[in-house]
């Protein structure tokens, strides 16, 4: 597999909260990310903004054998609820990073990320909490063009019948501010959606991107 990485802007001293990710054209943002690596945060925090949290798994997954294989993997874990982490493995990595490694490299929410050619987070959309249902959300439409080899294959590794675009993903990434400690008014994803098979209305996605 191929190393990714992830964008340097995300992850200033200041943690600005009205950063995002404005690179908005065609060209491959893998040059740009090395960098980023470097400064991440390795645990949710209270000072990160939802947009850092969600660019860091963003491009952690986008490069997720970097340093060593797994590593963005390894990385996100602690940044995704249990419920999310239960989801995206098909309730087999929910509870140790060791099983969310070995079956979230598998699943389909997050393969789309895995050496992506480009990733762009666009805007937040807020949604107020609801106590003591939930804790207020942010939600970020991603765009995410696949990686070059994915013209020749699928994911699957099976040959296509000639050559193809590589596919674009749209997603919704939406996170949720924890209500309780240990991690109380800590960012962390709550869901991945693929919106082709989300619907809008109460899943909150309706004016997500719009």
């Amino acid at each position: 597999r191929v190393n990714y990485f992830t964008r340097l802007d995300a992850f200033s001293s200041e943690h600005n909260p009205s950063w995002s990710d404005d690179n908005r054209n065609d060209e491959s943002d893998w040059l740009t990310s090395e960098f980023t690596l470097l400064n991440m945060p390795t645990e949710p925090s209270p000072e990160l903004t939802p947009e850092t949290v969600a660019v860091a798994c963003a491009r952690s997954l986008q490069w997720v054998d970097h340093p060593t294989p797994n590593e963005g993997l390894v990385r996100v874990f602690p940044f995704m609820t249990w419920e999310c982490r239960k989801v995206v493995t098909a309730r087999q990595g929910g509870d140790t990073v060791e099983r969310f490694c070995q079956y979230g490299l598998l699943s389909p929410a997050l393969q789309p990320f895995m050496g992506a050619y480009r990733i762009d987070v666009g805007n937040v959309t807020m949604t107020p909490a609801q106590p003591p249902m939930r804790g207020a959300l942010a939600s970020f439409p991603i765009v995410i063009q696949g990686a070059p080899v994915l013209a020749l294959q699928h994911p699957s590794g099976m040959n296509r019948t000639g050559i193809a675009q590589p596919p674009e993903t749209r997603m919704v990434m939406r996170l949720e501010k924890q209500r309780r400690p240990p991690l109380q008014d800590c960012w962390l994803v709550r869901e991945l959606l693929d919106i082709r098979h989300a619907f809008a209305g109460d899943m909150g996605n309706a004016h997500v991107g719009g």
